[in-house]
C-alpha cells in the first residue's frame, strides 16, 4: 500500500531534520525551505499529498502568508494544514486557525505527540470528506433535477426570444468562470463553491419574464420604438413577480431566493443607470451583477434577429469602454483574466448543446424523481413533451421541433417555406396584439389545409415551414393553391380593414433538409418580389 505523503515546510534544516527521523517509516516526505518553495511545489502537484507541516516564520514567504494563499485558492478543500512553531502565543494560534489550519503542533516536537495530532488530523480528514462526498453527490443529483426542469422551462423562454439554444448554456458558462475568478481576486463577496453553481444554474431564469412579452416584439428584426422597449424593460418584473408567487415553501428555497435576484436586477447597472430599480454599485446582488455581465457578453459574441455578432475583441472592448452600461470594475477585471479561455470554454458548451430530445432521454432515464414518470403519469409527461415542441403562440410545432426531427435526417421529402407579406406594417398599423391574432389565423387556415401526416412548423417570427409526407405531385401543387386562397380569403374580426397575403417557395422533391430548406427559402423570395 502507497504511503501517504506529506509536505514539510521549515527555514530550518536541522527542524525538517527531526521532523523526517520521526515519520519517515510511516510516510513519504518531501521539504521545503521556504513559503514560496512551497507554494510552487504544491501547484504542481497538490493533490498527491495528504498533509502540509508549515512554519510560521520563514524568509520570502511566511506560514501566514503561504495559509492565505491557498485558503485563497481553495487548495485546503482536499489538504490538511498543521502549522509548526515554537511561539505559543494564543494571537498567532488563533490567526492560524483563523486562515485554515487544522492544527498546531509547538516545538520542541515530541514525536509520540507528532504522530498522535498527524494521524487523528488525517482520520479526522477523511472522515469529514468522506460526509462531504455524500453530501456532495446528494446535493448534485438535486441540481441535476432543478437544471433539468429549468432547461426546460428556459428553452420555452428561448424559442419565444428567437435566441439561440444555446444561449442559457453559454451564460451559465460565464457565470461560473466568472464567479470562480472572482472569488480567487477579492475576498469581498463570500462565496462558496455550492453558492457559485446554485447562482449559475439559477441564471437559467433570467429572462423567465420574457415568456409574457408578445414574440412580435421579441422577435422584431428592426430596431424596437421607445414603446416597444419599455414594454421589453417589464420582464424583469414580471420574472420576479413568476417567482415570488410561488409556493411560500418554494420561495424559501435557495435556488429561487437567488434566481429571485437575477430575474428582477439583472439589468441594473454599477452607476445606476438600468432598470427596473435603478440600483446602484453593490445595492445590486453579485449574483445579478455577474449574470449581468455574463447576458451582455454573449448577447455581443452571438447573433440575434435584429444583429450580427461581434467577435470576441469587439465584445470585450464595447463592455469595457462602458458601451453597454457600467459595471462592477473587478468584475470587469475578472472578465479580462478569464478573456483567454472564454472563447474555449464556450465552444466546448457547443458541443453538450441539450436538444428536445437529450432532455427526453434524461426524462426517460431519471423519471425527474418519479415527477414525470412516463408509466405512472403518461400525461404529465406528454404535456411536458408538448410544451418542448409547440409554439406557445399559434398551437403548431416550434423551431426546436424542426431541429430535432428534420435537420440531421439524411433525406426528407417535399418542403414548402411561407412567409406573410408587409407583417411588419401590419404591426405598426394595428399594435401586437392585432399582429399576434393575425399569425394565429394564418396558422390555423395552414394547419386546416393540410393532411394530418403532414407538419406544420413556425420557423420564426412570420415564417411558416410545411413539410409534406407521401403526397403525389399533382396533390403536392393543388394543396399549395387551397392554402394561398385561403389566406387571402382571411377576415378578421378585430380589424375589418385589414388584407393579407403569403409568398410560398416549395420543392417536391426527397433531398437533405438543409439544400431543401435553401431551394424553398429562395422561391419564397423569388414570389415575393
Amino acid at each position: 500500500m502507497d504511503k501517504q505523503k506529506i509536505l514539510i515546510v521549515d527555514d530550518s534544516e536541522m527542524n525538517r531534520d527531526l521532523l523526517v527521523e520521526i515519520l519517515k517509516n510511516q510516510y513519504d516526505i518531501v521539504e521545503a525551505n521556504n513559503g514560496a518553495e512551497a507554494i510552487t511545489i504544491l501547484s504542481q502537484q497538490r493533490k498527491d499529498f495528504s498533509l502540509l507541516l508549515l512554519d510560521i516564520f520563514m524568509p520570502e514567504m511566511d506560514g501566514f502568508e503561504v495559509l492565505t494563499y491557498i485558503n485563497k485558492y481553495h487548495w485546503d478543500d482536499n489538504l490538511a494544514v498543521i502549522m509548526i512553531s515554537a511561539d505559543n502565543s494564543p494571537s498567532n494560534i488563533k490567526r492560524a486557525y483563523d486562515l485554515g489550519a487544522f492544527d498546531y503542533i509547538s516545538r520542541p516536537f515530541d514525536s509520540t505527540i507528532v504522530h498522535r495530532r498527524i494521524s487523528n488530523t488525517m482520520l479526522l480528514y477523511a472522515r469529514q470528506h468522506y460526509l462531504e462526498k455524500i453530501i456532495t453527490q446528494q446535493f448534485h443529483e438535486q441540481e441535476k433535477n432543478n437544471k433539468l426542469m429549468i432547461s426546460i422551462l428556459s428553452h420555452i423562454v428561448e424559442f419565444r426570444n428567437g435566441e439561440s439554444g444555446l444561449h442559457i448554456l453559454r451564460v451559465n458558462a460565464i457565470t461560473n468562470l466568472l464567479l470562480k475568478k472572482l472569488i480567487q481576486q477579492t475576498d469581498q463577496y463570500v462565496l462558496s463553491e455550492t453558492d457559485i453553481a446554485l447562482i449559475s444554474t439559477a441564471s437559467s431564469l433570467h429572462d423567465i419574464g420574457k415568456i409574457s412579452i408578445s414574440s412580435s416584439i421579441l422577435n422584431k428584426p428592426a430596431r424596437l420604438t421607445d414603446q416597444e422597449f419599455e414594454v421589453i424593460k417589464t420582464h424583469p418584473i414580471i420574472g420576479a413577480k413568476m417567482l415570488q408567487d410561488l409556493p411560500t415553501e418554494q420561495q424559501e428555497s435557495p435556488l429561487v431566493s437567488v434566481a429571485y435576484e437575477i430575474c428582477r436586477w439583472h439589468h441594473e447597472r454599477y452607476d445606476g443607470s438600468g432598470y427596473p430599480d435603478g440600483l446602484k454599485g453593490d445595492e445590486i446582488p453579485i449574483a445579478a451583477q455577474v449574470v449581468a455581465l455574463a447576458d451582455v457578453y454573449d448577447a455581443l459574441t452571438t447573433e440575434r434577429c435584429y444583429k450580427e455578432a461581434y467577435s470576441h475583441n469587439q465584445a470585450l472592448k464595447m463592455i469595457l469602454r462602458g458601451e453597454c452600461g457600467a459595471f462592477n470594475p473587478i468584475l470587469l477585471q475578472c472578465l479580462i483574466n478569464i478573456s483567454d479561455m472564454l472563447e474555449t470554454e464556450l465552444k466546448n458548451v457547443a458541443k453538450i448543446q441539450p436538444t428536445p430530445q437529450n432532455i427526453r432521454n434524461m426524462i426517460e432515464k431519471k423519471n425527474i424523481n418519479g415527477i414525470l414518470d412516463r408509466n405512472k403519469d403518461p400525461l404529465s409527461y406528454e404535456k411536458t413533451l408538448h410544451l418542448l415542441y409547440t409554439d406557445p403562440l399559434t398551437g403548431v410545432y416550434n423551431r426546436r421541433y424542426y431541429d430535432e426531427h428534420f435537420v440531421n435526417q439524411q433525406d426528407i421529402e417535399n418542403m414548402v417555406v411561407i412567409d406573410i407579406d408587409n407583417f411588419k406594417s401590419i404591426n405598426d398599423s394595428y399594435g401586437h396584439y392585432v399582429g399576434d391574432c393575425v399569425i394565429q389565423k394564418i396558422a390555423k387556415t395552414i394547419v386546416s389545409c393540410v393532411r394530418k401526416i403532414d407538419t406544420v412548423i413556425r420557423y420564426g417570427g412570420d415564417e411558416f415551414i410545411i413539410i409534406f409526407c407521401c403526397i403525389p405531385s399533382d396533390l403536392f401543387k393543388k394543396r399549395l393553391k387551397i392554402i394561398r386562397t385561403s389566406v387571402n380569403m382571411l377576415e378578421f374580426d378585430e380589424c375589418p380593414n385589414i388584407c393579407v397575403s403569403i409568398s410560398m417557395g416549395g420543392i417536391y422533391k426527397t433531398d437533405n433538409p438543409i439544400k431543401l430548406f435553401k431551394i424553398a427559402d429562395d422561391f419564397m423570395y423569388k414570389d415575393k418580389k
